[in-house]
């Protein structure tokens, strides 16, 4: 029974790998390090992560959430604070990308891919037409398992599939319903980025530091998250308007110092970057309406239709209700039923018993068979139906900056007060039961006790 919430470093370290020289715990190559020649890097490269790990690198094309300012060079992120990671890459590979015009950012995360040798090779798939097939660096890209990725489209030109980010971080819930909330919901926060324009980068080591947070144990309710606050207010038009590098203005350079003298700590607040909880990240706090309400808003704009818009609703409600700890998370629920299961000896071995019993009960949760107040509270988890697709497109395009009005912020003000109030009503709810029960045991005993007076009294 781990004392973690999430199965992400688990996993990193089961594909890990790394030989002792790539991961710092040996000098050199030979026996010791574990290199060799035929290896990428000769096995001897210093490799800070494991190939199932979080990104290394941005390939964005700004430098502060500011359009038409290029950030096409490593540098301009670098002295940003923005990429402020060591990124190991391979050489050669990116001289080979940037010969050809590939720009240095781009061609450092591809040549940071490269780092890695193969994992599996089909016979039958050595020998092919790089300029026809792509299976060569898929061989690569595939097996570089981290937090997000950035796929190009199909070699074949007849393929109706575009350019693609996958995010790739989140734990399988027990459910199709939790795993349908969690899917939209990031789903819209791609959408409301886009049709608002908004501005969450921060330091990438922020976002290294949050999934070290978020495997801590009851990290859903008790951690705090590094998270930008001001994602409007560093945003505007244009987004695909580009200017050619110049050096950095004295606001960049004003910025860059602040994000260097904030390195010591993991969210540095000259950085524009603060220690949210997140329920806070989700409902709002201070000037930061929240994730939630600004979906809300944007569904208000779009004029989402009424029946898409009570589900989606009842998927971010439920969302909400995970962050504020209303609802317990798996892992929480998972901890529990062992903690409770009659056969644990609290002395962390999970025995064949124990893991049968939770799989089972598992599955019948999973299945809809059972109902569990405890994960879902009054949510009532329903098969997902393809009938059941939007009914409105989830307009993005370009985003105009006259988006971000006075009578939007009231929208998004409005919903965020809603988005209190209703999690307030749930919690009032729940006391409510918990009184009435509290009351009935309360008049059983009393009519107990009220019933031996009486039998004493007529002795």
């Amino acid at each position: 029974l781990l004392d973690t919430d999430v199965r992400w470093d688990i996993i990193a370290q089961s594909v890990d790998d790394r030989t002792p020289a790539e991961r710092g715990v040996a000098a050199g190559g030979g026996e010791g390090g574990g290199g060799h020649a035929a290896m990428a890097g000769h096995g001897t490269k210093r490799l800070h992560k494991s190939r199932y790990e979080t990104i290394s690198t941005y390939i964005c094309n700004t430098v502060i959430g500011q359009d038409g300012q290029d950030s096409s060079t490593r540098a301009a992120l670098k002295d940003l604070g923005r990429n402020d990671l060591e990124v190991p890459m391979d050489e050669e590979a990116y001289r080979t990308l940037t010969q050809a015009g590939v720009d240095e950012v781009l061609a450092q995360h591809i040549a940071h891919l490269f780092v890695r040798d193969p994992l599996v090779i089909y016979r039958e798939r050595v020998e092919l037409d790089d300029e026809r097939e792509t299976d060569h660096f898929e061989n690569i890209q595939s097996t570089n398992w981290q937090t997000v990725r950035w796929k190009p489209p199909p070699a074949k030109s007849d393929s109706h599939i575009g350019w693609r980010t996958e995010f790739r971080s989140m734990e399988v819930q027990l459910t199709d319903f939790e795993n349908a909330a969690f899917t939209v919901f990031v789903v819209l926060v791609s959408r409301v980025i886009l049709y608002f324009n908004l501005n969450f980068y921060m330091p990438i080591s922020c976002v290294d530091c949050n999934m070290r947070r978020a495997a801590e144990r009851d990290a859903v309710t008790q951690g705090k998250f590094c998270f930008r606050q001001s994602p409007i207010s560093g945003a505007s038009s244009g987004s695909h308007a580009r200017r050619p590098p110049s050096s950095p203005t004295k606001r960049e350079a004003d910025l860059a110092e602040a994000v260097r003298a904030a390195a010591s700590s993991c969210c540095g607040s000259t950085a524009g970057v603060e220690d949210l909880s997140l329920f806070e990240i989700m409902a709002g706090k201070g000037s930061f309406k929240g994730l939630v309400p600004l979906i809300l808003t944007y569904l208000d704009l779009i004029k989402t239709d009424t029946t898409t818009l009570a589900t989606i609703n009842k998927y971010l409600d439920f969302v909400v209700a995970r962050a504020s700890g209303e609802l317990l998370t798996p892992a929480q629920w998972m901890r529990r039923f062992v903690l409770s299961h009659p056969d644990y000896r609290h002395d962390s071995l999970v025995s064949e018993r124990i893991a049968a019993d939770l799989l089972a009960k598992c599955h019948r949760i999973g299945a809809g068979l059972e109902r569990c107040p405890d994960l879902h509270g009054d949510f009532v988890v329903p098969p997902v139906l393809a009938k059941d697709a939007y009914a409105v497109n989830m307009t993005s395009g370009e985003a105009p900056g006259a988006r971000i009005s006075s009578s939007t912020d009231g929208l998004m003000a409005m919903h965020q007060i809603r988005l209190q109030l209703q999690t307030r009503r749930r919690r009032l709810l729940a006391d409510a039961t918990e009184h009435r029960a509290r009351l009935e045991a309360a008049q059983e005993e009393l009519r107990n006790v009220e019933t031996q007076l009486a039998v004493l009294a007529a002795r």
